[in-house]
């Protein structure tokens, strides 16, 4: 079903609705910042944007304190906006409205008052312990301001509860059992120095997503056999137990005694905690795990698409120095290699600056 402005005449025209309207285009209430402002302003109708008081549009700096902001530029785009997308038999009620005082409609701030979040209820299955399910941490929240991601969560895990309530948060519960005190840590995959498809990677191996030769085996004619050493591929041994990578764990080994920390095959699944005080520490070192991960699955899938090279530890040290001569170069163009040394200079592990202002590779 279609409907024409030409169509909203009278005071229906002042009910007409400002945000979410394909017949009132109105761009700028399209940014969500901008839209939360409008609602909690109570303007979210053709009607409210009218002063009947003084028989004329609202003023951009009464409209800017309404909705908390500072610049009238926002409210006055806002307002130009609305009135070009008027058709000129619109415009025309409005003046005629404003000049004859007509009394501004009840005010309804929109949409109801609605509030939204996971229902209780009582699953026929046997919650995990640490389910993935995260229907159980989600709060209720306002409909009218509810964040994207929220709503993605509660919509996804709504629709698989039943999956997901009897399925622990990662495969590696079961195949390396967290410590004490340990557990798998999501928002350390991804960071401002790791990569996105770097933190897909950890993601996908966290989650055990991760294609091995056991489960390749069982609908397509590839052996179950790991491409490097023969042994029967799993999950653990294609990313802990072969001894291809063996190499890359003593190079991990040694940079992380540099920073008094520990390798260790739990530390290499669930990452290190990011804390306040050693952030800029804890950072880099999930940067060199997450290239360590991605290191091995890229090696995987070249031997198994028979590529020349499949050097594991080279893979993993070129985009280390590939990005250590970039954010280099990019500081030093920029004046400000203090702050590249305090992210990358880290006890010179991987690198050192000369006092010349010249780069050193240490790793």
């Amino acid at each position: 079903m279609t409907r024409s402005m030409v169509a909203t005449v009278g005071a229906d025209l002042l009910m007409e609705p400002l945000l979410h309207n394909p017949q009132l285009h109105v761009q700028v209430a399209e940014s969500r910042s901008v839209h939360q402002r409008l609602v909690l302003a109570e303007v979210t109708r053709v009607g409210d944007l009218l002063d009947y008081n003084q028989r004329d549009w609202l003023d951009p700096l009464t409209l800017a304190l309404r909705m908390g902001l500072s610049s009238p530029r926002i409210p006055r785009r806002v307002l130009q906006e609305v009135k070009a997308a008027l058709t000129p038999a619109a415009r025309a009620y409005v003046n005629r409205a404003l000049r004859e005082g007509a009394p501004r409609p009840s005010s309804t701030p929109g949409p109801p008052d609605l509030s939204i979040g996971p229902l209780p209820c009582q699953s026929q299955q046997t919650p995990h312990p640490f389910t993935a399910s995260r229907l159980h941490e989600l709060q209720l929240v306002s409909f009218q301001i509810a964040p994207r991601k929220y709503l993605y969560t509660l919509t996804l895990h709504t629709l698989h509860a039943h999956t997901l309530v009897s399925r622990p948060d990662t495969k590696w519960r079961d195949l390396l059992p967290p410590l004490e005190g340990e557990q798998p840590r999501w928002a350390s995959l991804y960071s401002t120095l790791v990569p996105r498809p770097v933190g897909d990677i950890s993601w996908r191996l966290l989650h055990g997503a991760v294609s091995t030769g056991v489960f390749l085996t069982r609908f397509t004619p590839i052996p179950d056999t790991c491409p490097f050493c023969n042994v029967r591929e799993t999950l653990v041994h294609v990313y802990l137990e072969c001894a291809r990578w063996q190499p890359i764990f003593r190079l991990l080994t040694n940079i992380l005694l540099c920073f008094w920390l520990h390798f260790s095959p739990h530390l290499f699944i669930y990452t290190l905690p990011i804390r306040g005080p050693t952030k800029s520490r804890d950072l880099l070192v999930n940067l060199l795990l997450a290239l360590a991960k991605t290191a091995i699955y890229k090696t995987r899938e070249g031997r198994l698409a028979r590529e020349a090279s499949c050097d594991c530890r080279a893979f993993f040290q070129s985009p280390v120095h590939s990005r250590i001569r970039a954010e280099f170069l990019w500081a030093a163009s920029t004046n400000s290699l203090d702050a590249f040394e305090e992210r990358w200079v880290l006890s010179g592990v991987l690198c050192s600056v000369t006092p010349s202002g010249s780069l050193h590779l240490t790793l």
